[in-house]
């Protein structure tokens, strides 16, 4: 019997895993320790030992001591869904960027500046979307409509240290995801309750994956070598179509038992 470490994630993962012990940690209140080779993960209810782990931190801040443990599990050798490598690659949303633009996916155009004070050189055409920093879950991102608002939302911005990327806001008809674990892939059409797509969903259908997006999100993992990714597409009405991002430890809400199911298959033969 092997142990199983989840951190953070879903509660549901030892029904999937029914031969193996799973222990369930929080990113938040765990120190992790690299001894003489062995990987050890200590919370206020004990000390961990992973055979294996199932990294489901996902929709709070990014943090350094979460890099700082996905470089220790990738130095303790300890096997990892995703692979520590492949979540390092997605940590921050520019390296997440350069891996779309690698594969020459359409992503949505953008203009990126590390300083605030060079805002004036990237705007785009009203209206436009500004994010700040590497926020996930629709947190840091604005959609600017005009000069008033725009003037406030820079004097905002002057007080943060992060990178600004402001790209045009696509008037979307449909919001497709793609989720792509092992060589199987399922497809969700969504509507926001706003002009954010992924946030606030009041409604999901489960959809017939298409043959060119499906082969665009086998490329993106194949390029990444992940066991599983998630691509969210926006399309206009005129068929045209971007990829705003992609997702390598994506929520699994909505989508059918079939896919925890693969995703524990994946840990099981690592």
């Amino acid at each position: 019997m092997k142990t199983i470490l989840v951190v953070n994630g879903e509660n549901y993962w030892q029904e999937f895993l029914p031969n193996d012990f799973v222990v369930q940690k929080k990113i938040q209140t765990t120190e992790w320790i690299l001894k003489n080779n062995k990987l050890y993960v200590i919370d206020q209810d004990g000390v961990c030992m992973p055979d294996k782990i199932l990294w489901r931190v996902g929709a709070i801040k990014p943090s350094p001591k979460h890099k700082s443990a996905l470089d220790i599990i990738q130095l303790s050798d300890v096997p990892c869904v995703n692979s520590a490598k492949v979540l390092i690659q997605g940590f921050d949303r520019l390296s997440m960027l350069q891996a779309l633009h690698s594969c020459k996916l359409p992503v949505v155009p953008f203009n990126i500046t590390t300083s605030s004070s060079q805002l004036k050189n990237i705007e785009m055409k009203f209206p436009f979307v500004v994010k700040a920093g590497n926020y996930h879950g629709g947190f840091g991102k604005v959609l600017v409509e005009n000069e008033q608002k725009w003037q406030d939302i820079k004097d905002l911005l002057f007080i943060t240290n992060d990178y600004i990327t402001i790209e045009p806001y696509i008037n979307y008809d449909k919001d497709i995801r793609y989720l792509a674990i092992g060589d199987k892939i399922w497809a969700m059409a969504r509507k926001g309750k706003f002009w954010k797509a992924n946030v606030e969903t009041t409604d999901f259908v489960l959809i017939e994956p298409e043959e060119e997006l499906a082969a665009q999100t086998r490329l993106l993992k194949d390029y990444l070598s992940a066991d599983i990714i998630a691509v969210d597409v926006l399309e206009e009405r005129d068929g045209q179509r971007y990829f705003v991002e992609y997702n390598d430890i994506p929520g699994l809400s909505g989508f059918p038992d079939e896919v925890r199911t693969t995703l524990a298959n994946c840990l099981s033969t690592l």
